[in-house]
This record gives C-alpha cells, sequence and structure tokens, in this order.
C-alpha cells in the first residue's frame, strides 16, 4: 500500500480548487477524495467563501470533508457549526459605518451564520457577482439595517487590496474589538474578527485529529492563504498564484484550470 507522508488536506477555492468557471472535477474528487480516506486522511476546504456557499460547492460531499469557511471564522465537520468567531453586533454596524464614512465608493457585503447582505443601492455588478458567493443574499435599505439578532462574521469590501493594512490600522486605533483584513483577490477585501485567519482554522482541526503541522499539506493561489501555507509541511502555491505566495510556498502545483490539486494529490495516491 502507497505510504502517504500527510494526514490532513487543507484546499483553497477560488484560484486553487475550482477553475475559472467556479467548477472542479466532481467524479475525479470523489475517487481522490475515497482513496484519500483509505488512508485515514483528512480532507479540509479553506475558503473565504460563506457556508452557505460551500455547501452548495460540495453538496454530496458534506460528510466526507470538513470546512473552514469565511477564512476561518467558521467551521464544519459532518456538515456541523464546531466552531465560530463573530463579530459583536455593535462592532460590525461600527466597522460599517466606518466603510461607508471614509471609503465610500467601496462596495459591502456582510455575511453572518444566519445570511448574507448587501445593500439594495449596491452597483448591478457588484450584487451580480455576490449573488452566487452569497446563495441566500438579502438585499436590504440599509446595511445599518441588519437584524440585530444576526452574527456577522465577515464583510467583504470590493475595493483595492491595497487598502487592506490602511483600513485595519484605522479601524483598529479607536476600537477594542480588533480587525484582521486580507485580500481575497478580485479587487476585495475581507474583514473578520481579529486574528481569525484560515491557518488558525486548520490549527483547531490539527488539534482536533491529533495532528501536527508535519502532518498537513495545503494550497492556495492568495495571501489570503498565507497563514496556512506557512503552517503546513507540504506547502503548494498554484501556477497562477500570487508571485508573493509562490515565495512563501515549498512548491508549485498546476494551474487550477489544469485541477493542479487533484494532480498533485493523484501524484501522492498512484
Amino acid at each position: 500500500m502507497t505510504t502517504i507522508p500527510f494526514k490532513a488536506v487543507a484546499v483553497d477555492m477560488d484560484g486553487t480548487f475550482v477553475n475559472d468557471d467556479k467548477e472542479f472535477d466532481r467524479n475525479r474528487f470523489d475517487q481522490v477524495l475515497t482513496a484519500l480516506r483509505k488512508h485515514h486522511v483528512h480532507f479540509i476546504a479553506a475558503s473565504g467563501r460563506p457556508l452557505s456557499r460551500l455547501r452548495k460547492d460540495f453538496h454530496g460531499f458534506l460528510d466526507r470533508i470538513d470546512i473552514v469557511a469565511d477564512n476561518g471564522a467558521i467551521l464544519t465537520q459532518d456538515n456541523q457549526i464546531i466552531a465560530r468567531h463573530v463579530f459583536t453586533y455593535q462592532t460590525g454596524i461600527k466597522l460599517i459605518n466606518f466603510v461607508q464614512t471614509n471609503y465610500p465608493e467601496t462596495q459591502i457585503a456582510a455575511s453572518g451564520l444566519n445570511g448574507s447582505y448587501i445593500s439594495k443601492k449596491a452597483r448591478t455588478p457588484f450584487k451580480n457577482s455576490m449573488r452566487f458567493f452569497y446563495p441566500d443574499v438579502s438585499e436590504i435599505a440599509s446595511l445599518e439595517d441588519i437584524p440585530t439578532w444576526e452574527n456577522l462574521t465577515k464583510l467583504t469590501l470590493n475595493c483595492s487590496a491595497e487598502l487592506a493594512n490602511e483600513l485595519e490600522k484605522k479601524f483598529n486605533q479607536n476600537s477594542p474589538e480588533r480587525i484582521h483584513c486580507t485580500s481575497s483577490g478580485f479587487n476585495n477585501i475581507d474583514v473578520m474578527p481579529s486574528r481569525v485567519n484560515k491557518g488558525q482554522g486548520i490549527k483547531y482541526f490539527l488539534r482536533y485529529f491529533n495532528l501536527t503541522p508535519a502532518d498537513l499539506i495545503a494550497f492556495g493561489d492568495g495571501m489570503n492563504d498565507q497563514e496556512m501555507i506557512e503552517l503546513a509541511s507540504f506547502s503548494y502555491a498554484m501556477k497562477n498564484g500570487d508571485p508573493k505566495l509562490k515565495a512563501i510556498a515549498k512548491y508549485e502545483a498546476p494551474s487550477n484550470n489544469e485541477m493542479g490539486v487533484l494532480q498533485v494529490l493523484e501524484s501522492y495516491l498512484n
């Protein structure tokens, strides 16, 4: 029997596991996943996508994989939430007001445990993009009208990725509840509670499975994958990935349009 040098697989989605049409080869993945499980290897989808989108993406596989959603804000096993990190309601609204005041051209999508929200006044291209990533999205008159019972996990901001550090620093100067900003690619910034990232989510699962980073293989393409790429003993940046991430990763995988993740995993399994 082939010896596999890792016990957990962590994969980003956009630009990594799915192609540019946002699809992956489901039959091929089924075969790889079946083989991984025979070797007692865990498969973890680690994405900035919200849980509602990932549940659609992996329909039919949810009882065989684990999920790190919203860049680490929500973790699921067997399709059940086992950990979550949320903004307080007051901080979520304060953050929305801060962005709208200081970056008025920025479009905002708010992701929560119970649903997702965009303003009715948002530009049509942004709405169309967010409807794919947030299948449960609701259009409301103002994001300040998000229900008080909602637990916000992440904001997606349609603006230059270069603003991430500036926005994080400015908001944290006057807020006891701190935030973390990271580029998600596609001219978007993801904003989560402080210390929430994919790497922290993967660490939780490694402890849960009684594994270490030496047991982890990880794949990513962008800088919101940095923490999990730095964590993994076997780290792969996609051929199409950000050069900054390629400089951090130990290896390069074929591009997302070549199903590079599946190619690499198959090479270990065969």
